[in-house]
């Protein structure tokens, strides 16, 4: 695969560089990445996207809320090099706009891009350089090729360790490995795991944890008590007195330092989190495009950071199952993590900005 020769950029002289930050809105995972990057930024950012909070408690940070791309009854059309390309969507046409609106007037500016091979292609077009983010799987297609090469530098959420395999090398020279980013960076546990207690984590971004799968795993480990957090769709067969359902809650970390083991799956932000927290992992990859978070879990299993099942157990699995993940050595984690993620991922994004435009 080839990467586009870099070009010239114009130089001006430049007081103050301006940042802009998309977010994706498939899944928590991007925003709260963006967030802790965010807080480890020495400057101002301005977040786009269309899953934003409605607030933030940092005061360098400044929400730009997208429309919704997506329109009933209208396919998205995709293409060799793009990933998304409907036609006649008005909350498309909005959001691209707001965002060139954007470069007008923070020229000069860096976009950063988690993850959006279109907005990516949309910031080269008008001028703007970027960073793009990368995640794991099978994205060695042209659209993925193209963002890459068009990218001012690759910004890599995880360490070397857990690069994907058959990355071409010029991908890997181009990426800043900024290691796990995660909101409880340099936190660790702060109590000791209570014996005997799981803590499952639902993500918002579809799963396979469904209410009936969870209780035939509860029934199947009666010494166990789960816990789970997250959006798990309700139905009428009843829970076992082991297991509880707590439903989204805003900060899963007093569970997730409690708990002896966690079970959930493999998206980057999770992964991140339990790397911080020093959890032991029972990983059930979701289904994600380009095999994200199968991939995710066949490099965790292999470095001895979590046990991982690529298909839903069987009832009469579970119990083996959990009495591996309990001899899984937390402190295996300090790979993947050492709490300086979110500093490196910023100077990244500062040094960059610095090259390209000072």
């Amino acid at each position: 695969m080839s990467l586009l020769a870099e070009s010239p950029v114009a130089r001006l002289p430049v007081t103050e560089l301006n940042i802009g930050y998309y977010a994706h809105h498939h899944g928590a995972g991007h925003v709260t990445r963006a967030l802790a990057i965010a807080a480890a930024f020495d400057g101002p950012l301005t977040l786009f996207g269309s899953r934003l909070p409605e607030r933030v408690a940092l005061p360098n940070v400044q929400l730009c809320p997208l429309p919704p791309d997506v329109a009933a009854g209208v396919e998205g059309e995709a293409f060799a090099c793009l990933h998304y390309a409907p036609l006649g969507v008005a909350g498309l046409r909005e959001r691209m706009g707001l965002l060139v609106d954007w470069f007008r007037r923070a020229w000069p500016c860096l976009l950063v891009v988690d993850v959006s091979v279109e907005v990516a292609l949309l910031a080269r077009l008008c001028g703007v350089p970027t960073i793009y983010l990368r995640q794991r799987g099978s994205r060695f297609d042209a659209a993925h090729e193209l963002a890459y090469a068009s990218a001012s530098r690759l910004l890599a959420p995880y360490p070397d360790c857990l690069e994907e395999p058959g990355t071409p090398a010029a991908w890997r020279a181009k990426t800043c490995y900024a290691g796990s980013l995660s909101r409880y960076a340099g936190q660790g546990p702060d109590r000791g795991r209570e014996p005997g207690t799981i803590t499952v984590i639902a993500g918002h971004g579809g799963t396979a944890f469904s209410r009936a799968r969870l209780v035939a795993a509860a029934r199947a480990c009666p010494a166990w008590h789960w816990t789970v957090l997250g959006p798990v769709l309700e139905d009428a067969i009843e829970a076992p007195a082991n297991l509880t359902f707590l439903g989204s809650v805003a900060d899963p970390a007093p569970w997730l330092t409690r708990a002896e083991l966690v079970v959930g799956s493999a998206g980057d932000s999770l992964v991140a989190e339990l790397a911080d927290l020093r959890c032991r992992f029972l990983c059930l990859p979701d289904a994600r495009p380009f095999d994200e978070q199968l991939s995710t879990g066949r490099l965790l299993a292999a470095q001895d950071l979590a046990i991982t099942c690529e298909s839903w157990p069987a009832d009469e699995d579970w119990p083996g199952l959990l009495a591996r993940a309990r001899e899984l050595d937390p402190e295996r984690w300090a790979a993947v993590s050492d709490g300086e993620g979110a500093r490196r991922a910023a100077a990244c994004i500062r040094q960059v900005a610095h090259e390209v435009l000072a």
